[in-house]
């Protein structure tokens, strides 16, 4: 029997169900956990977990199109809301979904004032009217109406509620055209439910994160000053964590049009309070195995610092922060068993480098035949192409040798005592 490989990705799972107005059109997604592909509904043993898990894998699916007018609604514990969860997704567009029987706690008011204050929205789910329903209306900005398990007159009296307060109005399981007009006519303003479309299971993968890592940058993160240079610096030596950041950075969820060519550059963009939660989160929900080959992160970042090392001291103008992120990129065709066409589409890195990952031929491509020559010991090669980039050998023995020292030392986990 063939042993079963250890990948280095995780697969990721989680549906969205669109919320509408009154035309049709998309006012927004609710994001739901999903735990298999083919699952139809979320089988949740830990509601913290299960939020955890929804909003580190939102921006980690490639290719899942959202424009930037169109909201992202996402159910938040109490807990999770307290540990300022949802700062790992970007204001403006996101939805803070509590349900209506949240315990109002002073911690709880001031988190949800603190989101308000930073352009965040609150929708209170499952809402009924209860006491602390009627005192948490006052921070929602809508209100989410299961109206399949509601009777006309219980709906009149919360819309009548909700417009003292002047709060949106969204009815939920609506499943056919008579709930559909009665919403209409009871005033409801965004309509969601099988009657338009049962939700859409969404799935894609991401890279693990090594362990080592992992520490150092939960070291750096809770540290009470930033540290932008210290934080670059244990980015640039994750490849899951930097492709995921970029792809982020790239998605229509934040919608940035410049080409990033660090990763200290991303960062800056950003933002450190966004960048902090979102990192919290993907430490949080990354799962290492037991037994994992690191050989491919490793050997990606002994590339990116050669390239790097390389580029900074040829004196032949490239940018030594754009050659390295072409090396720690080299690899992640292997890593998710996919297309590199296809991984590249979602980076926001020059042309030319993109076109040198996929295989294009050019400057940046040779100088990745430049590393592969010296991986596979191609000596004549080797030769060759040192002479066509008017490459020092000496220097570039040097730089190869500190880059792989480097690495190595890197993936080391410390010693313990």
């Amino acid at each position: 029997m063939t042993p079963k490989k250890d990948l280095l990705y995780d697969k990721i799972f989680f549906a969205r169900q669109p919320i509408l107005m009154s035309d049709h059109s998309v006012w927004g997604y609710e994001l739901l956990f999903r735990d298999s592909s083919q699952a139809t509904s979320a089988v949740i043993s830990d509601g913290y977990k299960a939020t955890l898990r929804v909003a580190a894998d939102l921006c980690a699916a490639p290719g899942k199109d959202v424009p930037d007018n169109v909201k992202l609604v996402v159910n938040f514990s109490h807990k999770s809301i307290i540990d300022k969860i949802p700062y790992s997704l970007p204001a403006g567009k996101t939805v803070v979904q509590i349900p209506e029987t949240t315990p109002p706690t002073p911690n709880l008011v001031k988190a949800l004032q603190e989101l308000l204050q930073d352009g965040y929205s609150i929708a209170l789910d499952d809402f009924e009217g209860r006491p602390q329903g009627e005192f948490l209306i006052a921070y929602a900005d809508a209100i989410i109406v299961d109206i399949l398990s509601t009777d006309r007159s219980k709906l009149e009296k919360i819309c009548n509620l909700c417009r003292e307060w002047d709060t949106k109005l969204i009815a939920k399981r609506v499943e056919n055209m008579s709930q559909f007009t009665m919403a209409q006519e009871l005033g409801f303003n965004f309509f969601q439910g099988f009657f338009f479309k049962k939700p859409e299971n969404i799935k894609g993968r991401k890279l693990r994160s090594g362990e080592t890592v992992k520490l150092k940058l939960l070291k750096l993160i809770e540290s009470p000053t930033p540290d932008f240079d210290a934080l670059a610096e244990a980015l640039q030596n994750d490849v899951s964590i930097s492709y995921r950041l970029l792809t982020l950075l790239n998605s229509p969820t934040f919608g940035f049009s410049q080409k990033i060519s660090s990763i200290r550059q991303a960062i800056v963009l950003a933002g450190w309070k966004m960048l902090k939660n979102w990192l919290r989160v993907i430490l949080l929900t990354d799962l290492t195995p037991k037994e994992k080959s690191l050989e491919l992160p490793q050997l990606a970042t002994q590339r990116a610092r050669f390239l790097h090392m390389v580029s900074a001291n040829s004196g032949k103008g490239l940018n030594p922060d754009s050659m390295f992120l072409l090396g720690l990129f080299s690899l992640l065709g292997a890593m998710f068993d996919m297309p590199m066409r296809k991984l590249t589409m979602y980076l926001p890195l020059e042309e030319e480098i993109c076109e040198a990952l996929c295989g294009e031929d050019n400057l940046y491509n040779r100088y990745l035949e430049l590393v592969a020559f010296f991986e596979n010991a191609d000596w004549d090669n080797l030769e060759f192409i040192l002479e066509e980039l008017g490459l020092d050998p000496i220097m570039v023995s040097k730089c190869y040798y500190d880059a792989t020292r480097w690495a190595n030392s890197f993936y080391q986990l410390p010693r313990t005592a």
